[in-house]
């Protein structure tokens, strides 16, 4: 919703502080979330295998951890503090 839009930008604004690589905007005229990560490639060189997958991983993992919070913003009423507070922390290791 329009009235909600401000919102999500300073939700995205949160977010993007934590994101280490890659960063969430919002296309306003195409209604569309994005995550963007650039890879910079110069003097001929081709991303690997090992490059393109990392790409995937981080836009999947970040897109994981923080829908919750963008979907509690957006419909469940939160401030964007309140939203970002669901997102979960990244795991390390084994349980």
């Amino acid at each position: 919703p329009a009235d909600q839009l401000p919102g999500l930008y300073e939700l995205l604004n949160l977010i993007n502080d934590q994101c280490w690589a890659g960063a969430f905007t919002y296309w306003a005229e195409q209604k569309l979330m994005v995550y963007r990560y650039g890879l910079v490639l110069a003097g001929g060189q081709v991303a690997s295998a090992e490059q393109i997958d990392t790409m995937i991983n981080a836009a999947v993992l970040s897109a994981e951890r923080y829908y919750p919070a963008i979907q509690l913003l957006v419909w469940g009423g939160r401030t964007p503090a309140q939203a970002l507070d669901v997102a979960i922390a990244e795991a390390y290791g084994r349980a």
